[in-house]
Formats: structure tokens, sequence, C-alpha cells
């Protein structure tokens, strides 16, 4: 049941956050996108042992929301390992920012959000170990308009005291000392019509699990290349 609830609050935030922007004013430009990716992710620690690499594929939902000199934004990434290491991860973000600064194309947002991020790792033969994070976060939200049908947009999303529970088969476990996740995205989005566009992003994070009790610490990172379709409400 616990593996459940993880993995459908990411797109409960993602609705919950739609349909609130969807009540707002019709003025305002509220952007949903779906995208599939293709990415690598390094695993340099596992439970204190040396790690591993795998490739994987991954698909994603995100919208972001500006009302006035708030920008609401939410975004949820799942991913799969390849090459026959069966691994998942999960990223999930929710967020409000407020604009500090405009000038010209330029605009920047900072703020608060929330987010959480699961991987499920195998460890010994088909046994999976899942470590899962979660915490307030401090955003940076940078976005230009290059021009009336192309901007671009850099968001960083720090997390330096996530709480962590270590979830082994049958056993969750609570991390006393806080670890830290990190997410960053950087995007492309063309309008080919009034309603649709073409988007582009690349998306990275990492996260360190510390030690606790008799277990080593795990520490992981990934990035990918995202491509999809926005729709303008």
């Amino acid at each position: 049941m616990r593996k459940k609830k993880v993995h459908g609050l990411p797109v409960l935030v993602l609705c919950c956050i739609l349909i609130a922007a969807l009540t707002q004013s019709a003025s305002a430009e509220l952007l949903a996108g779906v995208q599939l990716g293709y990415g690598q992710a390094r695993y340099s620690q596992i439970l204190g042992e040396k790690g591993t690499s795998s490739t994987e594929w991954s698909s994603s939902l995100w919208a972001r929301y500006p009302y006035e000199d708030v920008l609401i934004s939410a975004l949820y990434q799942g991913s799969l390992g390849l090459q026959g290491f069966s691994s998942s991860r999960h990223l999930a973000h929710a967020g409000v920012s407020y604009l500090f600064l405009e000038e010209d194309m330029l605009k920047v947002y900072g703020g608060i959000g929330y987010n959480l991020v699961s991987a499920k790792l195998p460890v010994t033969g088909d046994e999976h170990n899942t470590f899962t994070g979660h915490g307030f976060t401090g955003q940076v939200v940078m976005d230009i308009e290059i021009t009336d049908e192309l901007w671009t947009s850099a968001t960083v999303i720090a997390n330096p005291w996530a709480k962590w529970s270590h979830t082994l088969p049958g056993l969750t476990k609570h991390v006393d000392a806080s670890g830290s996740a990190f997410a960053y995205k950087l995007e492309l989005n063309y309008d080919f019509s009034e309603e649709f566009s073409a988007h582009l992003s690349l998306l990275g994070n990492t996260f360190s699990v510390p030690k606790y009790e008799d277990t080593g610490q795990t520490k992981g990172s990934s990035v990918s290349i995202n491509l999809g379709v926005t729709r303008e409400f």
C-alpha cells in the first residue's frame, strides 16, 4: 500500500494544481504538457557499496500557471531502467514563485515548493530497496521570451534537508539524519499553433541518502532529454 501512495501522490498534486488554475481568470495562460525522455542514471553508492549506472526511458507531465506576479508550477517524471537493470525512479514537485525581477525579455521568479523523490533499486538478486525523500524546497525560475513564438526557461530546485525513508521487502525504516535532493530543468518551447507547441527540455536531479544504523550512504543522479507537446488553455 505504501508504494501505491508514493506513486499516486505526484499525479494527485498535479491534478489539484490544474483544477485550481482552470477555475481562475481565463485571461491568464495555463500551459500543460506531456513528454517522453531518454537518459542515464548513475548511482555512485548503494548502501555504502560501489554503485552502477544505467540508461532509462521516462515519461513526464508538467504544468505552469502565471497569475499576475505569481507563478504556480508542477512537475512529475517517472523513469524505468534499461539494459537489464530493473530500477525505477519518480520525481514530483509543486511550487509557487514570486516575480522579483523583470527586465526586457527576462523574468526571474523565486519561491518555495515541495518535492518527492523515490528510487527503487535492485540490491541483491531480485530483492529491491526503495529510497524515498521529501520536503520543502527553495526554487528559482528564469524565463526568457525570445520571440512571440519562442521562449526558454531554467529552473533550479533545492532541498538540502530532505527527510528519507528506506523500504526493504516487508519493512520501512525512517532515516534519522537529513539527506539532500536537487533538481534542474532547462526548457525550450516553440508555438506552432494558437493552442499547441513543441517542447524540448533537459531534466536532471541528484540525491543523497545519509548513513544510518548499520547501512551505508546511497547517492544517485540522473539526466534526461525530453521531447513532447504543450497545450495552452
